[in-house]
């Protein structure tokens, strides 16, 4: 038997032209592609096949241009929240034929969005969808073209379809360009404890003496659309009485105070927070946060909500509106933000700043977990006190088997390290990398080089 066979399909009825492609291949595996594309040597995929006998979907990465401006345009490892967001598997797919015939083949009716459809009915039941970090297919000039009002319209039912099929949710928006907007639904109404660390003192710094935590508090209050919240904040005892009673009066009922007498320790603060928490749900937040987006709670709290979440977290942006936060991303030792002084409003490689995705950690500036995780994963590590915490409770959430995501649909200003010093000090990078060194090399859902301004388009030269 013929391990692989690839064909070229010419515009047209797309569906009839595969099926009958497909139909005439006796090849364990098959593939297609646009005419017009260049395809390299499929010596990658049989070894892949060779070394993962139960893919049942394998896809590449592609490449742009030619000798010295020849780019690898990388992707991500398979991703399902992100699936149903944006069709990122790019070009040719490689379905074993076995299991295509038995989903049904490509749909008719989904004109204009077949590939698409295919791929999210294929991540239902796949026994194991594989990335191969090869770059394997060059679109050339024509690329992918805009989706048409009917590529639309079936993209749309598409995914609506496999929003219902997959735990609920509604389509927001379709894009022309292959990005679209999608929301997983809010189940119930449980409880959410905001948990709060503070100083609980005015910024003596600004021009007019303000205090960051009644602005987080405030924002919080007048725009949030999710309500059922308390309050745990962890206050020093420092605090100025002013705060403390405008606190208490703005928050009444929902505020659970918890004073703090010791040498700062942001971890021990929010592991204090935690315990006196009755949410079902918590989430860790900074006092310099100001919310933009109103329905801020109930992005974070979908997707911690989904089967197997750890934690959620935010799009996060600089007073100057750069990104500050899309997400953590671990590349060759080094811990960093995703899109870091990146302009608000950017795309970012592959679109990943505009679609809610599946990322290795995030930022316990605003990051949202189910309390049961936290607790199961023992909370944040009271050996660090002042950085890295985040990153090491997101180790230990993943370590579990968790998954973490980042959506850009809950949107807050953050004045990085405005009420604390925010020095980093030598034996909490010791003690960071001695921990998780083996693991801070982490390419599967963010590919791409740290960058403090990555280029827009997010490709690697080779």
């Amino acid at each position: 038997m013929t391990l692989i066979d690839v064909f070229t399909i010419a515009p047209g009825e797309r569906a009839v032209a595969v099926g009958e492609v497909v139909a005439s291949s006796t090849a364990e595996f098959v593939a297609w592609h646009p005419s017009g594309g260049e395809l390299a040597d499929l010596g990658p995929i049989n070894e892949l096949i060779a070394t993962h006998p139960n893919a049942d979907v394998i896809y590449p990465d592609e490449w742009s241009g030619h000798g010295r401006h020849r780019v690898h345009v990388r992707r991500p490892d398979f991703s399902p929240e992100r699936l149903r967001n944006q069709f990122f598997f790019g070009r040719p797919v490689f379905y074993r034929r076995d299991f295509l015939a038995g989903i049904g083949g490509i749909s008719s009716v989904h004109r204009g969005a077949e590939d698409y459809e295919l791929a999210l009915r294929a991540s239902r039941t796949a026994r194991s969808i594989v990335h191969a970090p090869v770059a394997l297919y060059n679109p050339g000039v024509t690329g992918i073209a805009p989706l048409d009002d009917g590529a639309q319209e079936s993209t749309r039912r598409a995914l609506q379809e496999h929003l219902d099929l997959t735990g609920g949710g509604r389509v927001v928006a379709v894009g022309a360009d292959g990005v679209h907007d999608t929301r997983r639904p809010v189940v119930g109404e449980p409880l959410v404890s905001i948990v709060i660390p503070t100083r609980g003192i005015f910024d003596t710094q600004a021009e007019d003496a303000t205090s960051h935590l009644l602005t987080a508090i405030r924002s919080i209050l007048e725009l949030s659309t999710y309500t059922n919240v308390e309050f745990v904040i962890v206050m020093d005892d420092v605090a100025e009485q002013s705060i403390l009673d405008e606190v208490a009066r703005l928050l009444g009922e929902r505020l659970r105070l918890v004073m703090w007498r010791k040498p700062f320790n942001f971890s021990e603060k929010i592991n204090l927070g935690v315990i006196r928490a009755r949410g079902e749900y918590v989430l860790i937040l900074n006092d310099d946060v100001q919310i933009l987006t109103p329905d801020w709670i109930e992005s974070l709290l979908a997707l911690a909500q989904r089967p197997g979440a750890g934690m959620s977290g935010a799009m996060l942006y600089y007073e100057d509106n750069s990104i500050q936060h899309a997400g953590h991303a671990y590349y060759e030792g080094d811990a960093s933000h995703i899109g870091l002084d990146t302009p608000r409003g950017a795309s970012g490689p592959l679109s990943g700043y505009r679609v809610e995705r599946e990322v290795s950690g995030v930022t316990a500036a605003c990051a949202m977990m189910p309390i049961s995780v936290f607790h199961e994963a023992g909370g944040m590590s009271n050996l660090l006190p002042g950085n890295f915490n985040d990153v090491d409770l997101c180790m230990k959430v993943t370590g579990l088997g968790y998954e973490i995501y980042w959506t850009p649909h809950a949107e807050l200003y953050h004045f990085e390290s405005k009420t604390r010093d925010a020095s980093v000090h030598g034996f909490e990078a010791h003690l960071l990398y001695s921990r998780w060194g083996f693991r801070m090399n982490d390419h599967r859902y963010w590919p791409y080089a740290h960058s403090r301004k990555p280029t827009p388009s997010g490709e690697t030269p080779w």
